[in-house]
């Protein structure tokens, strides 16, 4: 299953994530990737997401490949792949824990931002330090 992932947050889909054709809807899939790529902030940049310094999301590419359904158990994971100047890239994928498949995939690219001055900024250093060490680290999964 899902493996090189720091980060891995295992849920089990809710009705609400479904749609009439009894799957789990496409815009489900961007909140789960947005809900982690939040925690991911939270846990190693160790300041709130909508502190006066924080990230914004530039760009968002996803591909999805097997369906999910409701009450299926689905781990994400969530990993930074570049750091930039003012942005990094972070990469994601959503698996089935019951079936033992890859559903989807993608990335996006988040900018750090001064919320105060309303601008972009440089990757701060201590940002780029924490996300090393995170990212060497042993995994982390949350439920």
């Amino acid at each position: 299953m899902i493996s090189g992932y720091p980060l891995l947050w295992t849920l089990t889909v809710p009705w609400s994530d479904c749609d009439m054709l009894h799957h789990v809807n496409n815009v489900a899939y961007i909140r789960w990737i947005e809900t982690i790529r939040c925690e991911y902030f939270t846990r190693v940049m160790k300041e709130p997401i909508d502190g006066e310094h924080g990230m914004i999301l530039a760009q968002l590419d996803f591909a999805y490949e097997e369906q999910l359904r409701y009450r299926e158990r689905v781990t994400v994971g969530c990993k930074v792949t570049r750091v930039g100047n003012k942005s990094f890239e972070m990469s994601y994928e959503v698996w089935s824990r019951d079936h033992g498949y890859r559903a989807a995939h993608g990335t996006t690219v988040v900018v750090a931002y001064d919320f105060h001055h309303g601008r972009s900024v440089r990757v701060p250093d201590d940002w780029r330090a924490a996300i090393a060490d995170f990212e060497e680290g042993q995994p982390q999964e949350y439920e």
